[in-house]
């Protein structure tokens, strides 16, 4: 996990590499597969967060595609009342579920993996061996699915998820 602090003129410094960096920059060590953690350099509060959905806003160009209309319920929610937080507890947990299942995609199939430069896995050299996934919880072994039977399984549950987030 490579560390980088942020000072208040908004500058990033990565002690790791010894130099300033952009969200370009931050961008592409994820994109090669690195681990970030964004902190404040005088108080050390964690701005990892927020500092990915500033990459995602201004180095994609806001090109993930979320809904105007979901968007404004997420901010509409988003306050103190007791029901606005079990709201957002639920959104949180349905991303990570989708998190989870994406890793898994990702492991059983490394194709699935983005690539880097040159057609390279993610955080690999070129010609090289792909990155090993991040240790993960050990799962229970179970009968392997045909790769249909498993893109279905996700539909469906991303559908039901879906669903979920719409009520």
């Amino acid at each position: 996990m490579i560390t980088i602090r942020k000072y208040g003129n908004r500058r990033l410094y990565d002690a790791s590499a010894s130099r300033y960096v952009n969200l370009e920059d931050l961008a592409k060590l994820i994109r090669e597969g690195e681990q970030i953690k964004v902190a404040d350099a005088r108080t050390g509060e964690d701005l990892t967060q927020a500092t990915l959905l500033q990459i995602i806003s201004e180095v994609h160009g806001g090109g993930v595609s979320l809904p105007s209309g979901f968007l404004h319920r997420l901010i509409r929610y988003g306050g103190d009342a007791p029901w606005s937080k079990v709201l957002m507890q639920q959104f949180s947990l349905g991303l990570e579920m989708l998190d989870a299942q994406l890793a898994q995609l990702e492991q059983r199939f490394p194709s699935a993996r983005p690539t880097g430069p040159a057609g390279s896995p993610a955080g690999g050299p070129v010609g090289g061996p792909a990155p090993e996934p991040p240790p993960e919880e050990p799962e229970e072994p179970a009968a392997p699915a045909a790769p249909a039977d498993e893109l279905s399984a996700m539909r469906e549950r991303l559908q039901a998820l879906e669903r979920r987030l719409k009520k």
